[in-house]
């Protein structure tokens, strides 16, 4: 909490500001109660015999000079009463205007604050390693980024500046009720030691139900969001019910969840309203039988029971504060658990840019890597030589596509080094690391958007010259002019309008306008019709000339013609030749090449 409230600071004026604001907002009203109090004592009982005489009242007798100076101190009852409520009558507008400055700089204050929140944790986010990735859901990341946030932000606009405010309006009010009479003052008191332990008391389990609550949110998010990604596996396979049964069955979980949640916010606000409507039926019992003893006046006693309303008020909120605050405390622990995650690929302070034409040697040596404890790659030595066009083959599992994602720096190497051009990849930037390298997937990612706007994602502020030459290259500018808008057609979540071939020729062409120095194909031309795997083989042609190419692929026709072919077994490198080489000598390639092509 303390962390996150670190996040208001720049804000403070705001949120100082809106407190005085709803203070005054809070104390103004307590002038009917006073003036009506004023009315029956020092007017309309200024007949009264000794025993109801008025207590001293400071407020009291500020309400004198003032109508001494407006009407001189021989005014009649009804000009002193007329002066006094029509004067109350022409200052309430201005409550008014504090009421909205009051919600206004709260509510700007805490925009601000969650919107420097937000773009740090997203910030964040990014910054984060692959792996992270591939560990968590990315519907349990976004809950973080939307409900999470949300719950935050009611932390600060309904409870941030409404808890300093109610608790100077009680001590302010409390102080004035001991002026008023102190016995009924400590009755109306002695309602806080029970109120503040049931606060308390239920407050931290608000909190953890409220944790259980989100975390059964994320849950779900990731569920839905990963489901609704995948509805053609779900419609083809025909089992839309039961995902229907599977979602159930969490909101279901959520729901138990939520009515834990609910029952304890609704005993606190119990506790509380059963406390504050106790007290008053107390004050007024013991302030009558003051009254009959001559020991206060009526005027006070209804001037006292007016102010309870006032000072039981912020009780209450402040119990709802709790909830609130109990929720929100769940939703910034989640929310920091996010930041105390530490990225596993960091950039060294004194790393290094790659030169932007780098030859794009790239040397593995010793090297060893796995995922937590399991050991994925074990002593790799490989030299791939500027141009060359090297490719990797082996069973799945191999540890072909690892070896792979160390060049971009996805992960960092546990033993061992990776060399580009003689520098460690843990010495380099890592902006211009990737800059200097291209990548076509086999499922490769386009954005909501513009074929435009998805081809100059790598290389921001590219000229329609450059994307035009680029998408020529890659063979995709026919299709894409034979589009309803050309360029400027939109594709799609993951370019769903777009068919599997055009989505490989748009990530070619990116390719091509990125010209990266180092090419990395994995498994680029699969699972595509033979017309598509034609246009797309020389468009990578083109792109595999005069760069560096490491290439992942199932279809060993597609590489026969590659400089090196690097076969793999269990994390190791069995062998290392040519097509023709690695046939003689019989081993993994050639067993490979076998189980493809003996029939």
């Amino acid at each position: 909490m303390l962390r996150f409230l670190a996040y208001l600071k720049p804000s403070t004026y705001y949120f100082v500001v809106a407190s005085l604001c709803g203070v005054t907002i809070y104390l103004v009203p307590n002038l009917i109660p006073t003036s009506v109090g004023y009315v029956i004592d020092r007017i309309l009982g200024e007949s009264a015999g000794p025993a109801h005489a008025a207590k001293p009242n400071a407020l009291f007798d500020l309400i004198d000079l003032y109508l001494n100076h407006v009407l001189g101190p021989g005014a009649s009852k009804s000009s002193r009463i007329e002066t006094l409520l029509g004067s109350l009558l022409a200052f309430l507008p201005f409550w008014g205007i504090l009421v909205y400055f009051r919600a206004y700089l709260a509510g700007i204050g805490g925009q601000h604050v969650i919107f420097k929140l937000r773009n740090d944790l997203y910030e964040h986010i990014q910054s984060l390693s692959l792996s992270y990735f591939q560990k968590n859901r990315s519907g349990s990341i976004v809950s973080r980024l939307t409900s999470d946030i949300g719950l935050a932000q009611n932390f600060i606009g309904n409870a941030c500046t409404n808890l300093w405010m109610d608790t100077l309006s009680i001590l302010i009010l409390g102080g004035y009720l001991l002026t008023l009479d102190v016995r009924l003052a400590l009755v109306a008191f002695s309602v806080l030691p029970l109120w503040i332990t049931s606060v308390r008391l239920f407050g931290q389990r608000i909190r953890i139900a409220s944790h259980a609550v989100q975390e059964g949110l994320s849950e779900m998010s990731g569920q839905v969001q990963e489901k609704m990604s995948g509805v053609t596996v779900v419609q083809a396979f025909a089992q839309e019910k039961r995902e229907v049964l599977t979602f159930h069955k969490l909101h279901r979980s959520l729901l138990d969840r939520q009515v834990t949640s609910v029952r304890l916010s609704s005993f606190n606000m119990a506790m509380s309203n059963l406390l504050t409507t106790i007290a008053p039926v107390t004050v007024i019992l013991v302030g009558s039988l003051e009254v009959l003893h001559g020991r206060l006046t009526i005027g006070t006693l209804l001037m006292f029971w007016a102010f309870l309303g006032t000072f039981y008020g912020p009780l209450q909120r402040i119990t709802d504060l709790a909830a609130v605050i109990s929720n929100a405390s769940a939703a910034i622990e989640r929310i920091f658990q996010i930041f105390d995650i530490r990225p596993e690929v960091k950039e060294s302070e004194h790393a290094v840019s790659l030169a932007a034409k780098t030859p794009g040697r790239i040397q593995f040596k010793n090297v060893i890597f796995g995922y937590d404890d399991a050991v994925i790659l074990k002593d790799i030595n490989l030299t791939i030589e500027p141009g060359e066009v090297v490719a990797f083959v082996g069973p799945s599992g191999a540890g072909k596509s690892t070896m792979i994602q160390l060049v971009p720096r996805f992960y960092d190497v546990k033993v061992g080094s990776l060399k580009i051009d003689g520098t460690d990849v843990r010495d380099l930037r890592i902006k211009s690391l990737r800059n200097a390298i291209g990548m076509v997937l086999q499922d490769n990612i386009l954005f909501t958007g513009s074929i435009r706007e998805n081809l100059g994602y790598g290389k921001p502020g590219a000229t329609d010259a450059e994307i035009i030459a680029a998408a020529k290259m890659g063979n995709a500018h026919d299709f894409i002019m034979a589009l309803p808008a050309g360029y400027d057609t939109e594709i799609g979540e993951r370019g769903a309008k777009l068919s599997g071939g055009q989505k490989q020729r748009i990530a070619i062409t990116r390719a091509f306008l990125r010209d990266p120095r180092i090419l990395i194909l994995d498994e680029a031309t699969s699972a595509l019709d033979s017309e598509s795997e034609k246009l797309i083989q020389s468009s990578l042609e083109r792109l595999m000339v005069g760069r560096t190419t490491l290439i992942i692929a199932h279809r060993l026709s597609t590489i026969r013609h590659a400089d090196k072919i690097v076969a793999m077994r269990d994390g190791r490198i069995s062998e290392i030749g040519t097509h023709t080489e690695l046939l003689a000598r019989r081993g993994v390639y050639h067993d490979l090449h076998r189980a493809q092509f003996e029939h």
